[in-house]
């Protein structure tokens, strides 16, 4: 038997996704639920029966779940994705670890995790909110961390993590600090995950996109910039991620352009990275009031 179709031999499953509310998460969503209907094909995705998805806002949620069962479920009852929606603040204490126990008593694995929630600011490190700040830490590295050990024993061989982490995880960049060494942490722990947990044969893959058209521009600069010019496809982000992670890729960069900017920033070095962000690379952002 190849190596693919054991992956797809789990018995049912749960694949959950974070901050399924927009953009990526949503694409992520809409992906999984047409390979759950055989209208998609990726190579190596584990076979589930159930898509969580998971988001602040329930309405945004609630609206997503109804696409997907209008579009992708069957008459056959028997073949008719569950679709369960959780509008959770990851955050708050104690979410993680409730999520993983609804989990738990559905007495199955979880066959597909995707820690997409996350979000960054725009601006200068010492003029941006601390607040602010300290929450994007929180929620693009603690809250993943403890989704990746809350879920952990209910992962099983032939599982599958996707990360979401950045381009900007592959260089410092000045007036994208926090950011960019969240993502760098996401990165890194991934890649040591993937290779702590191959024994387990579980597979753990990082998506590191550059602009992708979503509302991350938007929340980044408090709305000063509604979206990213030239944003790429979330879907063919999403779809590009898959079939990487299919394959057991440690990490995936979708596009060409991408993948140059990385070698550029490994040429320069990371001084120089954040020297050419800082002054050529400028995001708009709210300053504060005086």
């Amino acid at each position: 038997m190849e190596e693919d179709e054991k992956f797809n031999k789990l018995p049912g499953g749960i694949a959950l996704v974070t901050g399924a509310s927009s953009g990526i998460g949503a694409s992520f969503a809409r992906r999984l639920a047409a390979a759950a209907a055989g209208k998609e094909k990726y190579r190596g995705l584990p076979f589930f029966d159930e898509l969580w998805l998971v988001a602040r806002r329930g309405d945004r949620l609630a609206a997503l779940a109804e696409e997907l069962q209008a579009t992708y479920s069957t008459k056959d009852d028997e073949k008719t994705l569950i679709i369960r929606t959780f509008a959770l603040d990851l955050v708050a204490p104690n979410t993680l670890a409730g999520l993983a126990d609804k989990a738990k008593e559905q007495g199955k694995p979880v066959s597909i995790l995707i820690n997409n929630a996350g979000y960054g600011t725009y601006g200068p490190f010492a003029v941006i909110d601390m607040d602010r700040q300290l929450g994007q830490i929180d929620l693009n590295c603690r809250s993943l961390t403890e989704a990746c050990s809350r879920f952990s024993p209910l992962l099983t061989k032939g599982s599958l993590v996707i990360n979401v982490a950045s381009l900007a995880g592959f260089a410092p960049l000045g007036g994208f600090a926090v950011y960019a060494a969240t993502k760098a942490y996401v990165l890194s722990f991934s890649i040591a995950l993937a290779v702590e947990w191959e024994e387990r044969g579980i597979r753990v893959h990082a998506l590191c996109p550059g602009s992708v058209d979503s509302e991350f521009a938007q929340v980044a600069s408090e709305g000063v910039r509604l979206k990213v010019a030239h944003g790429w496809s979330a879907n063919k982000t999403t779809a590009h991620c898959l079939k990487q992670a299919g394959k057991g890729k440690a990490y995936s960069i979708p596009r060409l352009n991408w993948k140059l900017q990385r070698w550029a920033s490994l040429l320069v070095g990371p001084v120089q990275s954040a020297r050419f962000a800082n002054k050529f690379l400028v995001r708009p952002y709210r300053k504060p009031q005086q």
